[in-house]
Order: structure tokens, then sequence, then C-alpha cells
């Protein structure tokens, strides 16, 4: 029988399809509907190895087809209290949200104590394999400022219908071959009636926590901002959280001081000196140090990181962030006149453009 729920719906583009594996998103008024064991078994082909895609804490994740949808059915291990509240926070989260950039939920099993969620198919993996230094084709820059914006856009999608992932990171950022963004695993999410912040138990990765969150266990949009600065870092540098070059440190506290710095040429991947653009990467830094404030009251809201990453993508310097400033310009220029904006930031003792210069004149451009 299928759910009728109230859904917060946004109008999918007409870009659906996947331009190099031709894999379809499922329809926008695809009902979301009570799947039995018995139907998602069959569309796995019996959980098939073959049909295997990943695994974590919660369980496994299988691909599998139904009335010709291509659809990812996660198995939800069902053995305490806590994995019930989870895959109930993910079904209440998802059921309330539709967006291009939020993975589909089209429906869940609950027979016995099998638990399994199904949603759509993402055909090219998550962000951490393509950012990994065993990838055989890692990004180019141009495609790490797409994904960052794509992801930007789904949060803010997000927090616009009160929903509080909790979990931003490149394993639940998921890509299709076209660099793509949905946002998956909802199994921490909060749902709230508007901006809060309380204090809630702490799970999830650390490395990607808020100060205020590992200290206290305060949660509101503010902490998703913090988690998606790392990303930020991740894309920049192509390093883990824990990445051994790091030589022991955790990835945001070696960056913060080059962050402040605007050290472009100690941040950016290797990998990628020949695709990357020296101005984008500065203020692509210089808006993940501010989405880092220690302060949730000084960092960034999504709506405005967001409307940063688009002049940002667009080569205009509408984005200029300042240090340690929630405040940024509304106005946008070209790449040509960058220089002239930049120089009333060597006054105020911010970063400058002599700063860019001397950082970014090393790098192949």
């Amino acid at each position: 029988m299928s759910h009728s729920h109230n859904q917060t719906v946004e109008q999918f583009p007409l870009k659906s399809i996947c331009l190099m594996c031709y894999n379809n998103r499922p329809k926008l008024d695809w009902p979301i509907r009570d799947f039995t064991y018995a139907e998602l078994h069959a569309a796995t082909q019996g959980f098939s190895i073959k049909n295997f895609l990943s695994e974590g804490g919660f369980g496994s994740v299988y691909k599998g087809e139904i009335l010709g949808q291509k659809i990812a059915v996660k198995q939800c291990i069902h053995a305490n209290h806590k994995q019930e509240k989870e895959f109930k926070s993910e079904v209440d989260a998802l059921t309330k949200a539709r967006h291009e950039n939020v993975v589909m939920f089209l429906g869940s099993c609950s027979e016995g104590n099998n638990r399994f969620l199904v949603y759509e198919f993402v055909c090219n993996g998550s962000l951490d394999q393509h950012l990994s230094q065993y990838s055989r084709k890692p990004l180019c820059w141009q495609d790490r400022v797409k994904v960052a914006n794509g992801a930007a856009k789904g949060l803010l999608y997000l927090h616009q219908n009160n929903i509080i992932h909790r979990d931003i990171k490149p394993n639940n950022i998921l890509l299709t071959h076209d660099c793509e963004v949905l946002l998956g695993d909802f199994g921490l999410a909060k749902i709230v009636s508007e901006e809060f912040s309380c204090s809630i138990e702490c799970p999830g990765n650390l490395a990607y926590w808020a100060p205020e969150y590992a200290a206290f266990g305060k949660v509101s949009n503010k902490t998703d901002v913090y988690s998606f600065g790392v990303v930020l870092v991740e894309l920049i540098t192509g390093m883990k959280t824990t990445d051994k070059r790091l030589g022991g440190k955790n990835l945001v506290g070696w960056a913060r001081p080059l962050l402040r710095q605007g050290n472009c040429q100690k941040l950016v991947d290797g990998r990628i000196m020949d695709s990357h653009d020296c101005h984008q990467l500065f203020w692509l830094s210089r808006l993940a140090g501010n989405c880092l404030n220690k302060d949730p009251q000084k960092r960034l809201d999504m709506n405005t990181v967001v409307k940063a990453l688009t002049h940002i993508e667009e080569g205009c310097s509408g984005c200029i962030v300042g240090k340690d400033s929630i405040a940024m310009s509304s106005y946008s220029k070209s790449k040509d006149d960058m220089q002239d904006s930049t120089e009333a930031d060597d006054e105020s003792g911010n970063i400058g453009s002599s700063s860019i210069t001397a950082n970014c004149k090393n790098l192949k451009l």
C-alpha cells in the first residue's frame, strides 16, 4: 500500500539523465510506498554479491531494479532501539524532501525484523572514492567546484525545510558521471520546527563535528555548515581528515593556519596543479575558513555559502569573504576586477591581491 505523505517538492530541472551511462532518475511523481521483502529480494536477485554496492555500520547497500527503475536498497540492521530510531529518522526526513541535489527516497520495507530503505540508484559512487589518492581519475578542479556548489544547494534546501543532516561528509555525497550531486544517508537527520540549538547525543564522525557539537552536543544548522567546511577542505586538498601525509595532525588543525594565510600553494591537491583556477582556489579557501569558524554565530549560513559558490563557479568575485566574518559583498565582478577589490583587504589586515599573487605565481595555471 502506498503512503500518502506531505512532501516538500522542488521541481527538478531537465538534467535527469546521466549523459555518460544514461541512468534515469525516477520521475518526480514517483509515489513513496511500502515494499515487501519478496519484492526487494527479487529486485536485487536475492541480494546477490554482484549487486553489492557498499557496507557501513547500518548494514549493506545493494543495487536492484524494479518496474524498469534502477534502485539502491539499504539494509538496516534492526538490533536495538537506537538503530530502529535511526531507521525512522531517515524515513521521516526523506519523505519530506525532494530536490535535485537530494537522493530520492522511493519507499521502505518493515517486515518482521527486516528493515530496508529504497532510494534511486546514483550511478558514480560517493565523493570519497573520487578524492582518494588511489583514484585512477581524481576529480579535476572544475568538477570539484561543481560538486561543492551542488552539495551546498542540497544542504540549503534541507535547512530551508527544517532538516538538519548531521552527517555531512564525502561518503554521503553521491555523484553521477556528470558530477551532479545528491546528498544521501539521513540516518542521523533531525527535523525541527525552526532554527534551533539543543543538546543531543553525538553520533557520527568526530572529524566533522563543530566545536559546540563536540563539547556540548549542541546542534543547529550551523553544525552542518562546519561539516561542509571540512568537505571543502577535502575538495581543495584531496586529503582525508586523518591523512597520513598530515603527520598525525587532523586535517582541519593542519589547514586552519594555511586558510588564514591564504597559502594556496600548500593547500591545493598536487594532482590538480594543471586544472585548477588560482582565483577560484583563493576564494574557495576563504569560504572554507569562514565555514570552519569556531564561533557558530560568526559561521556563514548555507544561503550565503550557496551565493558565494555560485559566484566562484561563475568566475566572479562577488563572494568576497573576510576572515572570520559573516559579511559578504552583494556585488559581482569579473576576475579582471579582482585585484582592485582585494586591495581593500590589505588595509583591513585581511588577505589582499598581493598575497594571492605571491601564493599562486609558482602554480601551474
